[in-house]
This record gives structure tokens, sequence and C-alpha cells, in this order.
């Protein structure tokens, strides 16, 4: 492949397969030649036992040209968090709390969404791999991750410098009169360390081209809503899901009346799932009669997947539907390129917007900002759906 790094990330909501997948994507890939690394961010690591080969947090070598890591929060914690995590230990430990429960504590929500971030990086810049495969903590969590960068950014846009100025000017009085310690530079330093890292990953992985974010799914209700509610977020942040998965489908084959039922109710979810998703193509992963562990049950397991297909390839680069504000109103933009509008119907009910364009019918989870919002008008103009909201005050 050579050239810039190919990111691929699984996610979707916890157990439903996605360190399964990316150790199978990852072992498709290598076969073609791809020099492939596939990461994982879950602090409950699985991905040794999908691959049935010991992992630690270096990379390991699996097969030709694939390798292996479990990312270990602590090691990375004394490479990139060192100084902060030694002042905010002693910050704690000041106001009351024991040594062991201060030390962890200081290790803040999101550090191992950080130091993912960061390795990631460090990855896109050594051209040391072709394709990147990151097994993703639940779906929360990927957002979260996802959208660090640019928080980031924000923050050390419009206020870092400004409390690093006004701390350095107050410090002495201020520790005296709190009795607590206050920021000494080398924790700044090392806060401005780390954003300098991370700058251009927002770019890097809201690039369609190089980066694309799959969402796993088991045909059922309550899994099929949280990953429509993940694609409304992505959507929102600007990452573009590329594909999406629906896992342990039940084979049509099934002779036993009670699986029959099962695979009955399994049928109806994937007509859901297809109408939600859609343009968003759905690959099948079907329920193997065992468990996946080692390379080769992952290699079959990707042909009855991929079929010929490169799962490296970018399968859709648009983003579905894209928010935006435009003159005090909240506009949502859903492409429809061969819509009528004879053919297109659009309703509300709760936080879901329902379109149904002839007979086909879409459900959009919406986001908090826009959930309970009056919609005041809707109008399709050169194969664009525009929903407008209200955008005042509520």
């Amino acid at each position: 492949m050579g050239g810039a790094l190919r990111i691929i990330l699984y996610t979707g909501k916890g157990g439903v397969g996605k360190t399964s997948l990316s150790a199978i994507t990852a072992v498709r890939s290598a076969q073609l030649g791809h020099r492939t690394i596939v990461i994982s961010t879950d602090a409950a690591h699985s991905l040794a036992d999908s691959l049935d080969v010991p992992l630690g947090h270096d990379p390991t070598p699996v097969a030709d040209n694939l390798w292996a890591q479990e990312l270990d929060a602590n090691r990375e914690l004394l490479a990139n968090w060192e100084k902060i995590h030694a002042y905010l230990t002693e910050f704690l430990r000041r106001q009351g709390f024991e040594d062991v429960i201060a030390e962890e504590m200081a290790v803040l929500p999101g550090m191992e969404e950080l130091f993912s971030l960061l390795k990631l990086k460090e990855y896109a810049e050594s051209q040391a791999y072709d394709v990147a495969i990151i097994d993703c903590a639940p779906t929360g969590s990927t957002i979260r991750m996802l959208s660090f960068p640019e928080v980031a950014g924000w923050y050390m846009d419009r206020f870092f410098q400004l409390e690093r100025k006004i701390m350095k000017a107050v410090k002495p009085m201020a520790e005296r009169i709190a009795g607590v310690p206050f920021p000494t530079d080398e924790v700044y330093n090392s806060v401005e360390r780390i954003y300098g890292r991370l700058k251009g990953m927002k770019e890097l992985l809201a690039d369609p081209v190089r980066s694309s974010i799959r969402l796993v799914f088991n045909p059922e209700r309550m899994v099929i809503k949280e990953s429509q509610r993940a694609l409304t977020y992505l959507s929102l942040y600007g990452f573009s899901v590329d594909s999406v998965f629906a896992n342990r489908v039940f084979p049509e084959n099934l002779n036993d009346p009670y699986m029959r039922g099962w695979r009955d109710i399994q049928a109806e979810h994937m007509t859901t799932a297809e109408a939600c998703f859609a343009p968003i193509p759905i690959f099948r992963a079907p329920l193997f009669p065992r468990e996946l562990g080692g390379l080769k049950l992952l290699s079959d397991a990707a042909i009855k997947i991929f079929e010929d297909k490169d799962p490296t390839e970018v399968y859709y680069k648009q983003r579905p539907f894209e928010i935006m504000k435009h003159d005090g109103d909240y506009q949502m933009t859903i492409h429809l390129p061969y819509a009528q509008k004879e053919d297109v119907d659009l309703w509300m009910k709760g936080d879901e917007l329902i379109l149904r364009v002839e007979k086909v019918k879409r459900s959009i989870r919406l986001p908090r900002s826009l959930a309970g919002r009056e919609l005041k008008r809707a109008r399709l103009e050169e194969g664009r759906f525009v929903i407008t909201f209200d955008g005042g005050g509520r």
C-alpha cells in the first residue's frame, strides 16, 4: 500500500464483537500484503484471546505483515503524564485522600483514550505500517476519544496561557492561603507537550480518505438504537462511518423451531437497521458454530464476511447527514440524491426524526441540542433534504 497510514476504528456497544471483527479485518489486511497493526484501546483487553497469541504493550509480530498490541495505560502514564500525575496525586493527598487512592484518582477519565491518540499519531508519522486497525472501547469512550483533540484545542487556545499567567502571579500567596500545591511550570510544560503531539489529530481522524469508523451491532432493538445514536454523534463531530457490521446473524438454514423464531426476529431487526443506516453499506457477520480464536478461524471468517473485497477499502465517504447553525436556527442536511419531493415525508417522535422516502422509512436519533426543538420547515433542493429546527432559547 505505502504512503499515508490507513486508519480503521471498530466501535459499538460493549459485547457486540468489536474485538473479533478488528482481528478478522487485521488478519485479512495482512494476507493482502498490507503492513498491518491492530491495537486494543479497551481497558478490558481481549485481543490476545482473539488472535490466540500473548500480547503486551509493545507491538508483537503475529504473522507476515501483522503486528498487534494491547496498550498499557500505566506504561503510557509514566511516559506522557508523569509530572501531571505527580502534581494531581500530591494535590489529592493534601485534601486528605490516602496515598493509593490519590494515585488512582490522579488518572483522570479519558486517559486511555488520550494515550491511544498519541500512539496513533506516532504510527501515522513513522510510516512503519500501512494500516492501523483500532479495537476501540464501547461507543461513549470512542466518541470521547475522537473529540478529545478538538476539546483540547478549544481549551488551549482560549484559556491555557491566560490561566498559566494568572497562576504564576498568584501562586506564592495562593498556596499559603489555600494550603495546597498549585501547578508548576513543569506541569504546564507537560500539558503543552501533550497538546503539541495531538495537533493535527482531528484533521487526520476526520479525513474520510484516510480514516473510517465502523459500527458493530447485534440484530437487537436496543443495540440498533444505540448504534443509531452513535452515528448521529459521529456525524455531528465530523467523522466518517464507512460501513456498519451486523454481527452474530443467524444462518437461514435453521431446522430447530425455537431458533427459527429467533432468526425471524433478527430478520425484522435487520430490515430496521438497513433503513436506519442507509446509504452506508452493511456487512453481515454470521453466528459461527464455534468461538473464533487463532489465525486460521479468523482468516476463514474474513472470507465469509468480506468475500473478495479488500477490508481496508473505503466503502462510503460522505457523512449521511450534517448539522450546523444557520441564521440563528439549526439545520440538518440529509443527502437524498435521487428523491422526489412528493415521495418524501417527515415527522418527529420524541428524540427521533423519522423520514420516509417512498416505502423506505429511516429513523435518526437526534442529539440533545436538537431533541425537543420545534421543527420549522423542511425542503428538498438538489439532492439535499434540509430540515430547519428553531434555534431560540428553551
